[in-house]
């Protein structure tokens, strides 16, 4: 090939990749074909919005790769036949991180409701989601958060009835386990390889009925029952902590203490929520804080079909799909692709 020919094809590959970029950035998700109506799409009905009680959300690095982490964890387990109950996989696949899928995640998040999102499909294929919501209590840490979030999706295979493993039935969430075992499914579902996550720190409305309600004790004073009412523990220093060690990528776009000054005081530059101009919250206002994580996982290609087997049981790595195979060293159960850009497959 000439040196001419060469620069040509150089410029058509170029042109060819730099149209398909714009394709895809063009996408209007507004008219997204698999949403039942218009403007129903998750990229467009919740897009630049925002729940007023959003705290922090967003996914640092770390955060990325220790969901990636749990979930390739709990599918090597699953795969090694270690799940009690569970029969071993032969063709269970390693997943990977998918940005649109977090972008996705993160714009529901941010709405700090508890229910799923009505479509979220890509243009490549369908998608599933799990969802979590918990208190943030006093001690917990980001680590635990997400291994007890990722952790109770997975115990879903305790109210699975081995026999769906070959045939996937829908079931009543309604009904005893709940949707637990859909939880677990859409995880552990073979043929998902691409995950997105985001997670959201909301204030309450008011206190929870469970974890802040207000304690009362009993002290006698001569044979007088006096009763003294306790005030819950503050929750500041455990979510300053979360919100320090993450560093969270995307606050919240508008204030929402305009009425504190914005000046940064050196006592405060370290503070967790400083986002380039610092509001200045009292501590006042910062140990009233009581703060829920919304955690949201998308799956794709989306799994919990009804008749399809979740995956082929039998011997560990007996069948991976064309273009995997079992080199990873960190999950050697899991069918990872072939040149796994995690490079941690053999040779």
């Amino acid at each position: 090939m000439s040196v001419i020919s060469l620069i040509l094809f150089i410029f058509l590959l170029r042109w060819v990749c730099c149209k398909e970029n714009q394709t895809i950035n063009k996408f209007d998700y507004c008219k997204h074909p698999d949403c039942s109506m218009k403007n129903q799409h998750t990229l467009c009905a919740a897009n630049n919005k925002e729940s007023s009680r959003l705290y922090a959300s967003g996914m640092t690095t770390w955060m990325r790769y220790q969901v990636l982490l749990l979930h390739n964890r709990h599918r090597d387990n699953i795969a090694m036949g270690l799940e009690a109950g569970q029969p071993p996989a032969t063709n269970m696949r390693k997943m990977y991180w998918d940005y649109e899928l977090e972008e996705m995640a993160e714009v529901w998040a941010r709405q700090c409701q508890k229910r799923h999102d009505e479509c979220r499909n890509t243009i490549r294929f369908n998608a599933l989601q799990n969802m979590d919501v918990r208190p943030v209590v006093p001690r917990v840490t980001e680590a635990q958060l997400l291994a007890d979030t990722v952790g109770a999706w997975f115990s879903g295979s305790r109210s699975l009835p081995p026999e769906n493993v070959w045939s996937f039935k829908l079931s009543n969430c309604s009904g005893p386990g709940g949707c637990n075992a859909h939880w677990y499914t859409a995880a552990a579902w073979a043929s998902t390889w691409r995950l997105g996550c985001s997670q959201a720190l909301c204030t309450v409305r008011k206190p929870s009925c469970v974890l802040f309600r207000k304690k009362r004790r009993t002290r006698r004073f001569d044979n007088n029952i006096e009763s003294e009412e306790i005030k819950p523990s503050s929750t500041t220093t455990t979510t300053e902590n979360i919100l320090r060690r993450t560093r969270y990528m995307t606050p919240p776009k508008s204030s929402r203490f305009e009425d504190f000054a914005t000046t940064v005081r050196d006592d405060d530059a370290e503070s967790p929520l400083y986002r380039g101009v610092l509001n200045n919250i009292s501590r006042r206002r910062r140990r009233d804080l009581k703060i829920v994580a919304f955690t949201f996982c998308n799956y794709g290609p989306a799994g919990n079909i009804e008749g399809f087997p979740i995956y082929e049981a039998g011997a560990t790595c007996g069948n991976c799909p064309q273009g995997t195979h079992c080199r990873d060293r960190t999950h050697r159960a899991l069918c990872s692709v072939v040149n796994d850009p995690d490079g941690q497959h053999g040779g």
